[in-house]
């Protein structure tokens, strides 16, 4: 907020009435002391009838000056070298007729004989005083012309910060939107797969691992509500969350499945999008253990490099899979493309360019998935 001493200064510059005034007022009183001080004080001359005629051509001189600033005004936007010449034509003119008139006040005044011979003596103090009087009305004129012209790309330059600001608040939204949708298409698939596989178990006379299998999800469930609008989190945040997913899935294929976790130390600080490891041991489940007899395993790794934080998730593989031929297609499933799909389009609303998302074969002998993130501290 300005000084009040700053507001006052800001109006007087800009109000071209109030600013002109003052100055033309304290302009010729300022040329009535000089003039006194110059010639009255070093001649003696005390008299009313010197000191009268001293005030009377300032007035006249205050008088005459005020058309100028019409004039001057009238021929503002003319060329250069046109309003050059109205301008010194002008003060010419004005100094003449100033100079005549303070002349005859003199002589009529103070009773002194024809002093006409030394016209020439009272004509060039009264040129300097309207040149320079032009010189200061243009010279302000400009100084006003650049202060508005400053403001207007002062307030050009807000207008465009406030527009990239609601447009980064807009982008921001609409990528926290994005986010949610994302992740609002695994819960369906993820809740669906559960319900059968307690249906299954029920059926199956398993009616113990049923209902372990249901309390289990009630406590991922009121994990995944209680983070819901939370889009990124720590690594360590996104194991608890996936362990507790384990945990359903454990109920299920019991002493078949195998989980290995290979996670560097220094890697659990670093941020991840919410839920994103979920799907891709969801997928494993689905596409590898559940189709292997004998069940399989899943390895999850995480590293960090100078830049990245490294992630991969591995699975043993299906009976089916063929693990001798090289070039076949580890993710030719459309439901394990899909979910890969959903992840990469995660990973860019996040990162950018700056994350990938592969499948691989793995040492294991089955599917592996691979994410590189920024390695970047949670909030």
């Amino acid at each position: 907020m300005l000084e009040p001493e700053k507001v006052t200064y800001y109006r007087l510059i800009h109000d071209d009435g109030t600013l002109f005034w003052l100055l033309h007022f304290m302009g010729w009183i300022g040329i009535s002391l000089l003039t006194y001080l110059s010639l009255s004080v070093p001649y003696d001359q005390y008299e009313w009838s010197y000191l009268a005629h001293n005030i009377s051509q300032s007035l006249l001189g205050f008088a005459l000056s005020i058309p100028l600033r019409y004039l001057y005004r009238a021929v503002w936007h003319w060329h250069i070298y046109i309003r050059l010449a109205v301008v010194l034509a002008a003060a010419i003119v004005f100094a003449l007729i100033w100079s005549a008139l303070r002349l005859i006040l003199f002589m009529l005044m103070t009773g002194e004989g024809n002093l006409w011979a030394d016209f020439g003596g009272w004509l060039f103090p009264s040129l300097f005083v309207f040149f320079t009087w032009a010189a200061l009305y243009h010279g302000i004129k400009y100084y006003q012309f650049l202060q508005r012209e400053q403001e207007v790309a002062v307030r050009a330059e807000s207008a465009q910060r406030q527009e990239a600001l609601k447009r980064i608040k807009a982008e921001a939204e609409a990528k926290e939107a994005q986010m949610q949708l994302l992740r609002y298409q695994l819960n369906p698939h993820f809740l669906f797969n559960t319900l059968n596989s307690v249906s299954a178990l029920v059926t199956s006379g398993r009616a113990d691992d049923a209902n372990k299998m249901l309390l289990n999800l009630s406590t991922f469930l009121r994990f995944s509500l209680e983070r819901e609008s939370i889009l990124m989190t720590t690594l360590r945040e996104e194991l608890v969350a996936l362990q507790l997913y384990l945990d359903i899935e454990k109920v299920r294929f019991s002493d078949r499945l195998e989980i290995h976790f290979n996670i560097a130390p220094d890697a659990y600080r670093y941020a991840i999008p919410s839920l994103l490891l979920q799907p891709l041991v969801e997928n494993a489940l689905k596409y590898a253990i559940s189709q292997s007899e004998s069940g399989g395993t899943i390895q999850i790794t995480a590293r960090v490099t100078d830049v990245s934080l490294e992630i991969s998730v591995d699975d043993s593989g299906a009976d089916s899979d063929d693990i001798h031929n090289s070039d076949a297609e580890p993710f030719s499933n459309a439901g394990i493309g899909l979910g890969l799909q959903n992840i990469r389009e995660r990973l860019e609303t996040c990162f950018g360019s700056r994350a990938y998302c592969r499948p691989a074969r793995s040492s294991l002998g089955g599917r592996r998935v691979e994410i590189c993130i920024p390695a970047e501290e949670a909030a």
